[in-house]
């Protein structure tokens, strides 16, 4: 029980408004997947931590993946569902969960490599240690041989019969990673997905890089199966791609996520989606996909007593951080009338309900008018392929409003097992065109791009020679170079144009995602694009 001061009426409240005048609690009122929420009211997620745990619970039993959606209104407590997630890891059956936030991909293109980026970022080398392990026990090798206990090429002999194909890159990379010492480091790299050279992935002695999506998925496959808990893949807002691209592209990101929930085993995809869309996003999908969802799980909104209680939590986390005995109210410094304006004025949307705390908060202290919080951003910046792609996009669907014309992204029918390339169409009046946009699989945007580079403008090539776009764009980390890289610009002339940004240029070239403005050279360059185009 927490210490709180006498109730007497000569309580010195003039000591804790002085406390509050040098730093006051409730700062934040969204969530973000890279900021972990302090307080907690269980209440509003109930219903969906019991879904949740369930499909986790069956997971762990028979190892098959599972899809739950999760359904809320905006400022419910989607996002913060994450952080409440993640503190449970360890409270699951015996083994726990790995609990991995994915923000929502603004274009389906390159889903399975933005799953990738998020997993590994999370998850570190134990997830690479863990699949080896699982590779050497199959042929009834011992969990954590290094190199002096097991030959590289003894255990790709006995492992190259049962992981042909695709896989067998991937099995490479592994071994290498535990079993190749000299190699070690540029295993890593690749699981990472870092850019290498020709002569780094010849090392190697593998053929791909983690670029298509086949590729990827091969990974994400072996990864999950060699880890010792189910990996939960948080995505929030589902209806991201839906938003952007309308019902071609929510139909192909769910394709990837029934691709993920046919071919991966060990994963609980738990799926964040706005209330008033979900009805449209589950009509869009396929019987099939359709048949593998989960009931969805409701969040509910804040009752008075939440309110309450949220800010009992608040005022006495941050008391005891003052290291001072709390005061005897434990809604000091609110009343109970302030807090019954809160609920009403935000109708119990929790965001709303905090948003309108700080600045009452700030009033009471300082005894002045009520200011309105600066907007804060609810939206976490992953530089993937994936988002700069849909930043792009973003960009020339901005630009070509202007000039009035339309671009739309275009899904083949066929495209989930290989998608790399995005294609847009443009329309203007009675022209219509099409663009190619690729972006390669980069972690570090300030250094080269390398071979991945290479196969980014391999792509546009091959896609402008086969006649499905007339014009391309490839955007790359500043500092690529490479003769083959450039010999494939150079003959695709005046019909491409090569984005060149370092870390800083691709982050606020994704902020566009996310109703930024563009800059006033990207806008000029995008714009002679589009005309260009439509000529």
């Amino acid at each position: 029980m927490e210490e709180r001061a006498d109730h007497s009426d000569d309580f010195e409240k003039g000591i804790y408004f002085d406390i509050l005048k040098e730093e006051l609690p409730m700062k934040s009122y969204v969530s973000r997947g890279d900021t972990r929420d302090e307080i907690d009211i269980v209440g509003p997620h109930q219903n969906a931590d019991r879904a949740i745990e369930r499909a986790i619970r069956f997971t762990l039993k028979d190892n098959r993946t599972r899809f739950q959606p999760v359904l809320g209104s905006a400022g419910l407590g989607k996002t913060h569902l994450f952080w409440v997630l993640k503190d449970q890891e360890d409270e699951v059956g015996h083994q726990g969960y790995l609990a991995v936030y994915v923000p929502s991909p603004p274009a389906p293109v390159r889903v399975p490599l933005h799953f990738h980026a998020c997993l590994v970022d999370e998850a570190g080398d134990d997830i690479f240690e863990k699949a080896v392990d699982m590779l050497i026990t199959r042929f009834g090798g011992v969990k954590g041989s290094t190199h002096e206990q097991m030959d590289f090429s003894y255990a790709m002999d006995r492992l190259l019969g049962e992981y042909p194909g695709i896989s067998a890159d991937v099995v490479t990379v592994l071994l290498r990673y535990r079993l190749d010492p000299d190699l070690k480091h540029l295993a890593r790299r690749w699981l990472f997905g870092n850019s290498l050279s020709e002569e780094e992935i010849e090392k190697l002695g593998v053929r791909t890089i983690l670029e298509e999506d086949d590729v990827t998925l091969a990974t994400l496959r072996l990864l999950a199966e060699g880890y010792n808990k189910p990996i939960l893949l948080f995505v929030d807002e589902m209806e991201g791609p839906y938003n952007t691209h309308g019902e071609e592209g929510e139909r192909h990101f769910l394709e990837v996520i029934k691709r993920l929930y046919n071919e991966c085993k060990n994963m609980v995809i738990v799926a964040s989606c706005l209330t008033e869309i979900w009805d449209r996003i589950y009509n869009i999908a396929d019987a099939p996909m359709r048949s593998r969802m989960e009931v969805p799980a409701n969040l509910r909104p804040f009752t008075k007593e939440d309110v309450v209680e949220f800010v009992k939590k608040t005022m006495e986390d941050y008391w005891q951080q003052q290291n001072v005995v709390a005061p005897p109210d434990p809604i000091f410094p609110f009343t109970e009338d302030d807090l019954d304006e809160v609920f009403v004025e935000s109708q119990g949307v929790p965001r709303e309900a905090i948003k309108r705390l700080i600045p009452k908060l700030d009033s009471i202290v300082y005894d002045r008018a009520p200011v309105e919080p600066e907007p804060q951003p609810d939206y976490v910046i992953k530089l993937t392929s994936t988002t700069v792609l849909g930043a792009i996009m973003a960009g020339l669907q901005e630009a070509s409003r202007e000039i009035g014309a339309e671009v739309r992204l275009v899904v083949e029918a066929d495209d989930s097992s290989s998608a790399s390339s995005a294609v847009l169409e443009v329309t203007k009046d009675s022209s219509k065109t099409k663009l190619c946009i690729d972006v390669p699989n980069v972690r570090d945007w300030d250094r080269s791009g390398g071979v991945a580079a290479y196969y980014s403008a391999k792509r546009v090539k091959d896609q402008l020679d086969a006649g499905g776009a007339q014009m391309g764009i490839i955007a790359i980390p500043e500092a690529t170079g490479g003769a083959k890289f450039q010999a494939h610009v150079d003959e695709m002339g005046d019909a491409i144009e090569v984005l060149r940004m370092d870390k800083d240029g691709a982050t606020a070239l994704v902020e566009l995602s996310h109703g930024k403005d563009l800059k006033p050279e990207l806008r000029t360059l995008l714009t002679s694009i589009i005309e260009r185009l439509i000529e």
